[in-house]
């Protein structure tokens, strides 16, 4: 479409996600870099810091950009009152449930709340003769794995709570963060869940029937149907458990690079792939989530019915990683997996975990 209309040739690259990120710190500090840059904002910082972006907010107003995203796609992208780059895809993490298993125990809606997570939970489980378990009433993450920091992160935010105060400060032994892992721990005990499962691992127990509830992504959906296909029908989504946002946000971004050879053409290949025509086919592709307003037809939304919470909660998802700790992710998370592990297997007490982790954490990475 790009080419047709503007005549430009466009070259297309298909790297490895982690190989491109390396790649692109590289390319772009030696002045080899495309004039077409994926981002996200987890790097967006590294590579200002070099000078390696350009400002769009003069292009993106000209364009008329601003309204043809969803609410709130611009703010992981911006910095100091500079906007760098246009959303293009997100994720966030929703309520999946088994809608078989829940009309076969008589349950008739999925749970709004971290209380009736837990009980519905409960009430899914099913033993064998043996007493073993045959199926769990749902999924924790809770193995050492980043994913386990995220769920924590989803608790937080579930009772009122969040890793940091919004200005760079760690609140990791706050009141609701600690009530959120107290909760992770009665989950774990309650036997509803598998313990020390990888993430890996429990998506193909819920795919395949073995867990009755999890949150997680909408991608999840193609690999039940690819995995499950004749129970597939039985699969639903709802939004979380609880009165606010999920995580997740902005995870491709498109930026011009500050040393483009064209940086107007690099603009016009941007904005054609911000409209919702382009968005709309990406979405045939990709499992993620387009941040173009109304990107998706009726038709496709009738198609993907799942989706529907997944599009609603996008413009106000909560970014994963601290605000102005986007570069200290790495160092982070086994920070807050240790304080998870140690509560939800060793049985110490969150309010120490969590101390130590925010300790931690302040040693590590305080601004």
């Amino acid at each position: 479409t790009y080419q047709n209309a503007s005549g430009v040739k466009v070259e297309p690259r298909s790297v490895a996600a982690r190989q491109y990120y390396e790649r692109l710190v590289l390319e772009t500090a030696s002045g080899t870099g495309a004039d077409v840059l994926t981002v996200n904002p987890n790097n967006i910082r590294e590579l200002l810091a070099g000078g390696r972006l350009m400002p769009l907010d003069a292009k993106i107003d000209a364009a008329g950009l601003r309204d043809r995203i969803v609410r709130g796609g611009f703010d992981s992208l911006t910095v100091d009152g500079a906007t760098y780059a246009v959303p293009i895809t997100g994720r966030t993490l929703e309520l999946l449930y088994n809608r078989c298993q829940f009309e076969e125990a008589g349950i008739t809606a999925p749970p709004k709340t971290p209380e009736e997570f837990l009980d519905i939970a409960k009430r899914l489980t099913v033993l064998g003769s043996d007493g073993r378990v045959v199926r769990y009433g749902a999924n924790m993450v809770n193995g050492n794995e980043d994913p386990t920091y995220e769920m924590l992160l989803m608790w937080s935010l579930a009772f009122g709570g969040s890793f940091s105060d919004g200005k760079g400060n760690f609140t990791l032994d706050s009141p609701p963060v600690v009530k959120a892992l107290d909760f992770m721990k009665e989950v774990y005990d309650s036997g509803a869940v598998a313990k020390g499962m990888m993430e890996s691992d429990l998506r193909a127990l819920f795919a395949t029937g073995g867990a009755a509830m999890t949150i997680d992504g909408s991608w999840q959906f193609p690999f039940i149907k690819e995995n499950n296909a004749k129970d597939f029908a039985c699969f639903a989504a709802a939004p979380v458990p609880w009165d606010g946002p999920s995580t997740g946000g902005v995870n491709m971004a498109l930026a011009v690079n500050a040393k483009a050879a064209d940086p107007e053409a690099a603009f016009a290949f941007i904005a054609t792939s911000a409209t919702a025509e382009m968005q709309g086919r990406f979405s045939d592709f990709s499992a993620f989530i387009p941040y173009g307003v109304n990107a998706l037809t009726d038709e496709q939304r009738a198609a993907k019915p799942y989706l529907k919470p997944f599009l609603d909660s996008i413009g106000d998802a909560h970014p994963i990683f601290i605000p102005g700790h986007q570069d200290d992710f790495n160092a982070l998370w086994p920070i807050v997996v240790d304080a998870v592990t140690r509560t939800l297997v060793d049985g110490v007490p969150a309010a120490d975990s969590l101390g130590q982790a925010q300790s931690k954490a302040v040693a590590c990475c305080a601004n």
